[in-house]
């Protein structure tokens, strides 16, 4: 490709053909049609599905200001071509705060908190009802999507409307700071009410730095994902160089290390403490079913991952680094099903149409939506060719 012609296309957006808006589409209605399905027919599966989908879904949505957040604050220059896709992927929370209140209407389904008949016959849920109750979920949850709409929109709006003035950036980093602030106290929040209260009697300290571990990762893996997608089609080939994919393997590697020690932490206090109200939560994940799938959870998630992004030369392969970061989007499914199916479903493991229609509609809905916002912009906000360039 002539310089002109990779200058013109990296200023022209990216258009993604029909066939593929029309197959991620398909799949988002499917998806949906099983939930409508499944609602009539094993309502605690598909909400279980449901939960874990829109969970997922939510986790790469925030993906995009923090990234953008971390860049400002970092003024991390190589990160310049991976810049649109976090755009791209925060034009996603308006579509989140839809499926959570849809979530709203399975709370019956999920939360033991949400029968009063249960509540009254529990001493700690009696004393937990001021806080763990349907209209406090409600509020609470249009109350941190109102927050991260709001604020994350300007993150990225912001990082669109200019790539170089001073003033600009300085800005950039206040708000990114406020977002990154606002973001440690909702999210953790967000990952109580959601997740954590499927057994309302259990409780870790952890639980939500483990949970937002995993939103970087699978964060971080779609942006590499995309980015050498693009790549291989031949417009940033000349920005993302070699050099870029390797300090995304860097990043990926050094996500993957945190998300593996905030897990160890986690287990080994409530072992080592070996609590009652803390244990119940491993008992239950080590026994029958779910006792196979705990180790497969630690080797996708963290073993194969930190093996495979130890070698430089992988690192900077778009074909290995993309193989490892699909395995780290699996990862972070199978984590998010050993947190949500086993208090919902019980000590038998069930992993069937009900539970994998909602998650895989999802997906499918966060691919449209993330291609649709990529075919907007331009894919490079610069005009350096060859080497990632100051925000």
């Amino acid at each position: 490709m002539s310089t002109e012609a990779a200058s013109f296309a990296r200023r022209a957006p990216y258009q993604f053909s029909s066939k593929l808006s029309s197959g991620l589409l398909t799949t988002a209605g499917f998806g949906g049609l099983i939930f409508l399905i499944g609602t009539m027919v094993a309502p605690d599966r598909v909400w279980c599905g449901y939960l874990m989908g829109f969970t997922y879904f939510v986790g790469l949505a925030l993906a995009g200001p923090l990234f953008l957040s971390v860049i400002y604050l970092s003024g991390a220059r190589w990160a310049q071509p991976l810049r649109r896709i976090p755009e791209a992927m925060t034009t996603a929370l308006p579509v989140a705060l839809v499926l959570g209140l849809g979530l709203i209407m399975g709370t019956h389904a999920l939360y033991e908190w949400s029968h009063p008949q249960v509540v009254e016959s529990d001493a700690l849920l009696v004393h937990k009802a001021p806080y763990l109750n349907v209209i406090g979920f409600s509020v609470r949850l249009v109350t941190y999507f109102s927050i991260w709409i709001w604020i994350g929109y300007k993150v990225a709006a912001r990082s669109k409307a200019t790539a170089d003035q001073t003033e600009w950036r300085r800005r950039n980093m206040t708000l990114s700071a406020l977002f990154m602030a606002m973001l440690a106290i909702t999210f953790s929040l967000a990952s109580v009410d959601w997740v954590q209260s499927l057994d309302p009697h259990w409780f870790s300290t952890m639980f939500a730095l483990r949970t937002l571990a995993g939103v970087g990762c699978s964060g971080l893996a779609l942006c590499t994902i995309v980015l050498v997608g693009l790549r291989n089609k031949g417009p940033l080939r000349t920005i993302v160089t070699r050099d870029v994919m390797d300090d995304l393997g860097k990043i990926m590697l050094a996500l993957s290390l945190f998300w593996a020690y905030i897990w160890y932490c986690e287990y080994m206090i409530i072992w080592y403490t070996d609590i009652p109200e803390e244990t119940g939560y491993y008992l239950l994940r080590e026994q029958g079913d779910w006792a196979t799938l705990l180790p497969v959870n630690l080797i996708i998630n963290f073993a194969l991952p930190f093996l495979a992004l130890m070698l430089r030369s992988w690192r900077r392969s778009g074909v290995v680094l993309t193989r490892i970061a699909v395995l780290m989007l699996f990862g972070h499914a199978v984590d998010l099903y050993m947190m949500i199916a086993p208090p919902v479903l019980g000590s038998e493991l069930q992993l069937g149409l009900w539970e994998l229609g909602p998650v895989i509609g999802a997906l499918a809905l966060f691919g449209w939506i993330l291609l649709r916002a990529l075919s907007r912009d331009a894919l490079v906000p610069t005009d350096v060719p060859g080497e990632a360039a100051p925000y």
